[in-house]
């Protein structure tokens, strides 16, 4: 049977939570934090990168170069702060679009894992 957690959603909580036998996750958390300017990035594992800052202004880079959801596909980073920036609502949206591909990619990591024995 599976092993619920509800709540839980940051990265840390999940890669400690799953070696004790959690199998099944159910958070807002991806959502939460891209309503505040985060998004999780792949070169800073288990980081988010703070959109708000001003160092992201003129970055025209993709959130992740290797990530394939449609904010990634189509808006720079700089774009994105400036959405937020400018209070635009379509920020929330492209920054949920990525944070939740980004965690359903982390997921079918540990799936993987667990259902090979790894974990």
């Amino acid at each position: 049977l599976p092993v619920h957690l509800l709540g839980i959603g940051d990265i840390d909580s999940i890669s400690k939570a799953v070696p004790l036998g959690i199998d099944t996750f159910d958070s807002s958390y991806p959502t939460k934090v891209a309503r505040h300017g985060y998004v999780f990035v792949e070169e800073k594992p288990r980081k988010v990168a703070d959109l708000r800052k001003s160092k992201y202004a003129n970055d025209l880079s993709p959130l992740s170069s290797s990530c394939d959801c449609y904010t990634c596909q189509r808006y720079s980073r700089a774009y994105l702060h400036h959405l937020y920036r400018a209070r635009e609502p379509t920020f929330w949206s492209l920054a949920s679009i990525h944070n939740l591909k980004q965690m359903t990619r982390t997921m079918k990591v540990y799936r993987a894992k667990i259902l090979n024995g790894e974990v």
